[in-house]
């Protein structure tokens, strides 16, 4: 399986996975961005959508350990959705 770089957005609870190199993408992050998303400053490698969002979310998880371990709340360090 060939791996691609994926991007996430992000709207309240809602984040989504999307390839970088998909032809889509530019069309695609212009009407997000509209709507109220961001893109969260986080890029991973993957073979597919459902892989992306294991890594988005467990490095969700391990920064929310790192800033409790720390003393400082996930959701002030951005950790939490």
């Amino acid at each position: 399986m060939q791996s691609e770089r994926y991007l996430f957005l992000i709207k309240g609870s809602l984040i989504m996975a999307q390839p970088l190199a998909a032809a889509e993408t530019g069309e695609l992050l212009t009407s997000l961005l509209s709507q109220g998303f961001v893109v969260a400053p986080l890029l991973v490698w993957a073979s597919d959508t459902e892989q992306a969002m294991a890594c988005y979310e467990a490095r969700a998880q391990r920064q929310a350990l790192a800033s409790s371990l720390s003393g400082v709340d996930p959701m002030l360090a951005g950790a939490a959705t």
